[in-house]
């Protein structure tokens, strides 16, 4: 046993004696400084991103915050903007809508000048004759009297005007 235990230890002997360390762990120690020093690059580099963001953020959000009143200001006016819009398309439908029954009344529909001119004559001949329709035809007539639409006041959506401000002091 005692052999055994000779025999194992000089062919471990001869291993270690064989192994050069310089030549395997140089190579990692050199592997390992260039880490460190990449490692610390990337330190400075990141330490002046930080310090650069830090004074960007300093000044900018001070600036974004003085803003504060101004884009509350422009919220309001989009605002404002968006239902003056809805109310102009709302008063556009209606005069169609007016349009066309005045139209129908008149019996237009052919666009030409020639169309436009007679006709309204052709109608108003026709519409001396008695008519055998029991329903009444649509109208903007309220006692003979045509009806016109009622279109917004921009001054509900925008404020009034300085000129019109100004005449209603005097």
């Amino acid at each position: 046993m005692q052999a055994d235990i000779n025999n194992v230890s000089r062919d471990y002997a001869k291993i270690l004696q064989s192994a050069d360390l310089e030549k395997e762990i140089n190579p990692l120690c050199t592997n390992i400084d260039d880490m460190l020093a990449r490692l610390d690059e990337f330190e400075t580099l990141l330490a002046s991103v930080r310090a650069e963001s830090t004074g960007m953020m300093a000044n900018n959000v001070c600036s974004i915050l003085g803003f504060g009143e101004s884009f509350e200001e422009l919220r309001t006016r989009i605002d404002s903007l968006e239902q003056f819009v809805a109310a102009v398309t709302a008063n556009l439908s209606e005069v169609e809508r007016s349009v066309d029954i005045a139209e129908e009344e008149l019996h237009v529909t052919d666009y030409s000048i020639k169309g436009l001119l007679l006709k309204p004559l052709k109608a108003k001949l026709s519409a001396s004759e008695p008519t055998t329709s029991n329903s009444l035809p649509r109208s903007n007539l309220i006692e003979e009297e045509y009806q016109p639409v009622e279109i917004y006041n921009s001054d509900d959506y925008f404020g009034k005007s300085q000129e019109k401000a100004a005449e209603e002091v005097i």
